[in-house]
């Protein structure tokens, strides 16, 4: 831990960790403090379409969507410009092939790759990967369907014109160690694809 510490010293403005229960003891001795988390979600109402979604599920066992989710994985722009992370290329591309394999789309359209879920009357948005300025209200009319209640967000959003948030705390065991006299903001999520 030492080492790691002297490694990046004054090369971030936070350095952030989750822990399990079993060392929630042991991090606070290298200057790392709980952070408490809100997982955003708001009604929804899906709006009717006047064209049929353009969205294709990506393969992550075809080497062209590999190589396109990589490209946006290494250019992307921030999901969010209130609260997101950087250069995390190698975690989203783990999080990506591994763990969310089966739930990555790209919408042609709006030229961005989405990660969700849906589960019953409830979209679980894990990611938004753009390359370009990402509009929000657009790419949840493309992933939504007229069962859609709820949109669950798992990284903290932009706030959107008539989008209604709302927010529950969440301690998933998130530390971070905050650069100089840095204050960590409040009443964010930290991006579910850059857990580590």
């Amino acid at each position: 831990m030492n080492r790691v510490l002297e490694q990046y010293e004054n090369k971030y403005d936070y350095m952030y960790l989750f822990a399990n229960e079993s060392v929630l003891d042991f991090y606070p001795k290298f200057g790392f403090k709980p952070v408490e988390e809100h997982l955003f979600s708001m009604d929804y109402t899906a709006k009717k379409r006047s064209v049929p979604a353009d969205i294709r599920k990506l393969d992550v066992t075809n080497t062209e969507d590999v190589r396109l989710l990589s490209t946006f994985a290494s250019e992307r722009r921030p999901v969010s410009q209130h609260f997101a992370t950087a250069q995390t290329k190698g975690i989203l591309m783990f999080y990506c092939l591994n763990v969310f394999s089966h739930d990555i789309y790209y919408l042609e359209k709006e030229n961005v790759i989405v990660v969700y879920q849906k589960e019953g009357n409830t979209i679980n948005l894990f990611d938004v990967i753009s390359l370009n300025e990402i509009h929000m209200t657009d790419i949840l009319h493309q992933i939504t369907d007229e069962d859609t209640q709820e949109i669950t967000f798992h990284f903290t959003p932009d706030p959107v014109e008539n989008m209604m948030l709302k927010s529950t705390i969440t301690n998933e065991g998130l530390f971070v160690k905050p650069h100089g006299e840095k204050l960590y903001p409040v009443h964010v999520k930290h991006p579910i694809t850059s857990i580590a």
